[in-house]
């Protein structure tokens, strides 16, 4: 494999590229100090392309190995012009930047598309109707549809947008550490929020007026087009990122429908939204393997797919996975391993999973049909367990307040603890058990609320008892089938819900047990849900809401698992 040559960097700042409507867009380039020209790479952020910490670094790396790297402020952010509204013109800015790209003198005729977080937003929605000379795309811990996860999350608010609605409010990143964020978690109505911290943001005001997929949120979703996608893509994630409903329906979508299905490939690590750092969770270690290059990772990728190296890449498989426990990298010829397999755990209890001290009791279906409770701890089965849920008073979720990180490895004992949580909790394994893949929950429900939430967690509880989470989802109950129209459960009546838990790749080792945990709040991973019918933006009054789940015959609650022994 020929080694890839290292350049000097030459530096071109504030370039003005213009958009379709005239407004100018400020874009920094970093060249190899070289005979070009050079295949590029396009970068698109709200955050200040004249970073010092996150992007100059990063484009001198990339200019250094032999690549043009172009990046823009977008509109109405730092030094480009125009009104910030997120979401809504990063399509047809996305391209103008393509087209003014293709035409500098610098540019070889061969693009690619990088961004994370917002910016990996900005990669997908002007992915879609893309300039020819666009080649390939590394969407990195990218926003999904605004409807599945932020600023809503199936219906609900997810709360800790109000932190990035602050953070990027005006033309300069704000200070977020200021504001004692915990004293807010219960602020109601939520469309006030925004003054509550001394700003006045027209953009979460928009949001909250607009729970529900409407023709507002539509030209901003893009998941639905995977079909229509003819680009090779590096999707790239981590368990424990808080957008990762994103790559967890994008690459499995891409593989199936997109044109360039074949050139789809995935990383997925056991990070944060903050890819490739360190775990800093108090007593929890993924081993010195959990850091990477991650930026030869993508160059050599990106010497396959722009960089005319496509021996750099050499013979890699589709996809490369850390799987949790273990500690340990695997590459796979794609994700979810083919392997693994869709494992039914049904949930039992004599009416009491109230807590993880209650009789709750997860069994594990080896046979294709519901395992009867006595394959489980034995004792009385009841149809169902109850718990009371009060907005006033929300079960928590755990994590740092104020960050822009929602969720890690954090020990849920202390939530599990509560009478309005039910734990669901297997025998201590005898076998390792490896799960790989998407996770759901299958719920029969009800509620004597007019409105309410149900929410679900997996956790490993270890032998010492810590209850490390993995991840977790929720569903509307009104929104339960459809996130455009609202369609509420009369009080008392039996659903099914199906909850996305989104996806986790871990061995449980033998001694381990697995918990599923289930309550009607996340507070403030989700705004409280008021139990009633009102807009969650305006809402104020707040009703008690009495909640069940089911799990007999007929109503067979269950957690799916992608198990694959094989890993």
């Amino acid at each position: 494999m020929a080694k890839r040559p290292t350049y000097g960097v030459n530096v071109r700042l504030d370039l003005g590229c213009p958009a379709a409507d005239g407004v100018r867009l400020s874009t920094d380039v970093y060249l190899p100090d070289g005979k070009g020209p050079w295949p590029c790479v396009l970068i698109r952020t709200p955050y200040n392309n004249n970073d010092p910490v996150k992007k100059i670094p990063l484009a001198r790396e990339f200019a250094s190995n032999g690549y043009a790297v172009a990046v823009q402020d977008v509109r109405g952010r730092y030094d480009s012009e125009g009104e910030w509204d997120p979401f809504f013109h990063e399509a047809d800015d996305g391209r103008a930047a393509q087209a003014w790209l293709a035409e500098q003198g610098f540019c070889n005729g061969n693009i690619a598309l990088y961004g994370r977080s917002y910016e990996g937003y900005c990669v997908w929605v002007a992915t879609f109707g893309h300039h020819p000379v666009v080649k390939a795309i590394i969407p990195i811990v990218a926003l999904p549809d605004p409807v599945i996860n932020v600023p809503w999350q199936n219906g609900s608010v997810f709360w800790t947008m109000i932190t990035w609605a602050l953070f990027v409010h005006g033309r300069t990143n704000q200070d977020a550490d200021q504001y004692n964020w915990e004293s807010l978690y219960n602020f109601r109505p939520l469309n006030k929020l925004d003054e509550a911290l001394g700003i006045k943001s027209r953009m979460w005001q928009d949001w909250l007026a607009h729970p529900t997929k409407d023709d507002y949120w539509q030209p901003a979703c893009y998941m639905h087009r995977m079909s229509d996608l003819d680009l090779p893509a590096l999707h790239i994630t981590g368990w424990y990122d808080d957008d990762g409903a994103s790559t967890y329906n994008n690459y499995p979508n891409a593989r199936r429908l997109a044109k360039s299905k074949d050139e789809q490939y995935v990383l997925i690590g056991p990070w944060p939204h903050a890819t490739n750092t360190k775990t800093v969770v108090p007593g929890v270690d993924f081993g010195p393997e959990e850091v990477i290059d991650i930026n030869g990772f993508i160059l050599d990728w990106l010497d396959k797919q722009i960089g005319g190296r496509p021996g750099s890449w050499a013979d890699r498989q589709r996809a490369r996975i850390f799987l949790m426990g273990e500690n340990k990298w695997h590459d796979m010829p794609d994700w979810p391993p083919p392997e693994a397999k869709e494992q039914s755990f049904h949930l039992h209890s004599g009416g009491k999973a109230n807590s993880s001290l209650g009789d709750g009791q997860l069994v594990w279906d080896r046979s294709g049909g519901m395992p009867s409770p006595d394959e489980g701890r034995g004792g009385h089965e009841s149809a169902y367990d109850e718990y009371t849920y009060d907005p006033e008073n929300p079960t928590p979720y755990l994590y740092d307040a104020g960050t822009l990180q929602i969720g890690g490895p954090f020990d849920a004992r202390p939530v599990q603890r509560r009478d309005d949580v039910l734990c669901y909790t297997t025998e201590p394994l005898t076998e390792d058990l490896v799960i790989c893949g998407r996770v759901f929950a299958e719920l029969w429900v009800s509620s004597l609320a007019e409105d309410t939430e149900f929410c679900a967690l997996i956790c490993d509880v270890h032998p010492n008892g810590e209850a490390r989470q993995m991840y977790d989802g929720n569903v509307r109950l009104a929104l339960r089938d459809s996130l455009e129209k609202p369609d509420p459960v009369p009080p008392g009546e039996i659903v099914k819900i199906r909850i996305d838990l989104w996806a986790t790749g871990i061995r449980l080792f033998k001694g381990h047990r697995l918990r599923l945990q289930i309550s009607s709040a996340a507070v403030p991973k989700f705004a409280a849900h008021t139990n009633t019918l009102a807009p969650p933006g305006s809402a104020t009054k707040v009703v008690i809401a009495h909640n069940r789940v089911y799990h007999d015959k007929d109503h067979p609650s269950r957690l799916l698992l992608p198990v694959g022994d094989a890993l």
